[in-house]
């Protein structure tokens, strides 16, 4: 920010920036080659502005270059679209606001914009899209130029004397509600458009002609969006896989081995290849499954104690895409002191056929991924568990024998008068 007659002011600009060198090819300040006069808001009273808090008089939200070097840039404060020379800096063109250079009595308006994009341009035409805000509120004094929001592509006939506007595609917000802030407009490769509604994260998708394609927003209404963008997405983190692996159970006989791995969304993952040992070392791993991929983090349930984990990711063609570290499944908390030391180590009979490597159908917990859940088929099930139910049962029943004979005793010596 600058001081200009006391009131601190906010200098937008814009700057190209050599990213190898760090150069600065070219720097551009609205404060040079604006007026004042063309913001939307009226000076501040003297002593309400700080450097931290300046006057925001343009607020510059977005640019773009053309094949010729010359800058598009939207000024939300200003309501305005400008075209800048790269060469020396100066506007070529003014687009909207209080001193437009075209013609608008055709009854195209706009204020409040984000998001303005170069289309097409030759000598005689320019073809630009940007997001229409058309106001700052959902009051009436609020909606400056028009009912609701916006997408439009604009042709503008920069060759006629004055210039003229023609509206190629307009797309209104499908609720018909305001955008009071931010936003964004793309053209897809097949011609469609994607707009960021921005309020609610509310994103939409229309064919050219406008026919509805999707439409979809955040839950929470607090929530919103700056800009919204569709690309096709494909994640290789840098950093390896991960795998965590619990085991429950009362000793490790009985015990199940529920495995959870991700790779932070790699999208390319077809499978996991879950290796498994009863020690940490590089020649005791043995292949124990391999998992579809079902979601963000696969979860896969190994019958019996597995102590060291570690998964590879496995691609479309087969191949090991990645791997994680082997690490420790976390044990029983009773396990500690009776089985394993504090530590985490276990001592367990390696010649125990209960823990051997399994057959498939041995360590396979079945797994229905449902629309209500996954859920583990009854090979899951923990047999201490079953005891304990069956426990209760005896329990029960004991208790309302009990309680029946008392019952039939009371009855039987109960004193008549």
């Amino acid at each position: 920010p600058v001081v200009v007659n006391e009131t601190w002011i906010q200098d937008d600009g814009i700057a190209e920036i050599d990213l190898s060198t760090g150069a600065i090819l070219f720097r551009w300040s609205s404060l040079e080659h604006i007026s004042l006069n063309a913001s939307n808001f009226h000076l501040p009273k003297a002593g309400t502005t700080s450097h931290k808090r300046p006057w925001d008089w343009f607020h510059a939200n977005s640019i773009d270059k053309n094949a010729d070097g010359d800058y598009l840039l939207s000024s939300r404060h200003t309501s305005c679209i400008y075209k800048i020379s790269g060469s020396d800096g100066s506007l070529i063109w003014q687009l909207g606001g209080k001193t437009s250079d075209f013609d608008h009595s055709g009854g195209f308006n706009f204020s409040w914009q984000h998001d303005a994009r170069y289309r097409f341009e030759d000598k005689t035409v320019t073809t630009i899209s940007f997001f229409d805000n058309a106001g700052i509120g959902m009051t009436a004094e609020d909606k400056t130029t028009g009912n609701w929001s916006r997408a439009v592509v604009v042709e503008l006939n920069t060759s006629a004397s004055p210039m003229t506007t023609r509206v190629l595609h307009s797309y209104d917000r499908l609720d018909h509600e305001t955008s009071i802030a931010r936003g964004s407009m793309q053209i897809l490769p097949n011609d469609n458009v994607f707009v960021g509604w921005a309020s609610y994260g509310l994103i939409s998708e229309v064919t050219q002609d406008g026919t509805p394609v999707m439409e979809a927003r955040l839950v929470d209404e607090t929530m919103s969006t700056y800009r919204s963008y569709k690309f096709n997405f494909t994640g290789r983190p840098q950093s390896p896989p991960v795998t965590r692996s619990i085991v429950y159970g009362n000793s490790p006989k009985t015990a199940n081995t529920f495995h959870y791995c991700s790779w932070n969304g790699a999208t390319d993952v077809n499978s996991w290849n879950l290796y498994g040992s009863s020690k940490n070392s590089s020649d005791g791993f043995s292949l124990l499954a391999n998992v579809e991929k079902t979601d963000f983090e696969t979860m896969y349930m190994t019958k019996g104690f597995v102590a060291y984990v570690y998964v590879e990711a496995i691609g479309a063609d087969g191949k090991v895409m990645s791997r994680s570290i082997s690490t420790a499944s976390e044990l029983p908390r009773t396990w500690i002191g009776t089985f394993c030391t504090a530590d985490g180590i276990c001592e367990i009979d390696e010649h125990d056929e209960s823990l051997q490597k399994p057959e498939h159908e041995h360590f396979g917990a079945k797994l229905d991924h449902g629309i209500e859940g996954t859920s583990l088929t009854k090979d899951a099930l923990d047999e201490p568990m079953m005891l304990g139910i069956g426990l209760l049962v005896i329990i029960a029943c004991a208790y309302l024998m009990v309680h029946m004979y008392r019952r039939r005793n009371v009855v039987r010596y109960k004193h008549v008068e």
